[in-house]
């Protein structure tokens, strides 16, 4: 059994969280640049829940101290470098959103096909995917009031997960402990406000004093390593089986990768 400990930063954005939902771009940095020109908003209306803040920091001091592998990205399907080879995993996720399905489709039928099939992972749908994968024995949201006020999301995702899925409000949740074997932190830029990008650095200096290591920084999504990955061995396997690899720049690297 794999205890795994996740924090997304947009926790503490709960007092703006639910503004920026309908618009998304790329590059975060056009993101919000486009939501300050297109919205009457500025940055003076943008501040965070310091409760949440001081949760999640206090949490991860105390995790901390249990000597846990500690992992950061940008992005939160980037947890999935530092736990995919993991098997029966118990997760808690501290997140404004709860990341087992992010929305894609008609339907959650069709997410879900997206996922397993296409492996269109994204920060939103990575909860699905190692559940898809038998790798979940748990997963446990601590939410926000305001993350899902009607409901919706913990129902889908309490049919899809079934009891495996839970879902509190932080008041309502207890540690048992916070004997970690890993602790995962993102920054999830698209959904904070950059005033509030130096909270995720915080994270990262007092990892590093605390642990006397440098910190493990996954700058890239997982959902195009892993497509890529795919494409990769479907080409190596037409390789093996003697067919002409398609033409590529990367000559050198083909025949350093076919030895």
């Amino acid at each position: 059994m794999t205890k795994v400990l996740s924090i997304d930063l947009d926790y503490i954005t709960r007092p703006y969280a639910e503004w920026t939902h309908n618009l998304f771009e790329m590059s975060s940095s056009r993101r919000w640049s486009k939501f300050m020109e297109e919205t009457p908003f500025d940055r003076s209306h943008f501040f965070i829940d310091t409760s949440n803040l001081m949760y999640c920091f206090n949490t991860f001091l105390k995790a901390l101290k249990k000597n846990p592998k500690v992992s950061f990205g940008y992005d939160h399907d980037s947890i999935l470098f530092a736990i995919d080879k993991e098997e029966n995993i118990d997760l808690i996720n501290i997140d404004h959103h709860d990341d087992v399905f992010h929305g894609m489709g008609e339907n959650p039928d069709d997410e879900y096909e997206m996922v397993t099939k296409y492996n269109i992972i994204n920060e939103g749908n990575w909860g699905i995917w190692l559940h898809s994968q038998g790798k979940l024995n748990s997963f446990t949201w601590i939410m926000n009031d305001n993350s899902d006020e009607d409901n919706g999301r913990n129902n889908r995702d309490k049919h899809y997960l079934g009891d495996a899925y839970e879902y509190y409000l932080k008041e309502d949740y207890k540690f048992e402990n916070y004997d970690f074997d890993h602790v995962h932190i993102c920054l999830s830029p698209q959904y904070i406000h950059p005033d509030h990008w130096h909270y995720f650095s915080m994270f990262i200096s007092a990892y590093e004093e605390f642990s006397g290591k440098d910190a493990i920084i996954y700058t890239e999504k997982y959902e195009t390593h892993v497509r890529h990955q795919r494409l990769h061995n479907e080409i190596l396997h037409q390789c093996s089986d003697g067919r002409r690899p398609l033409p590529s720049k990367g000559l050198r690297e083909w025949k350093a990768l076919r030895k």
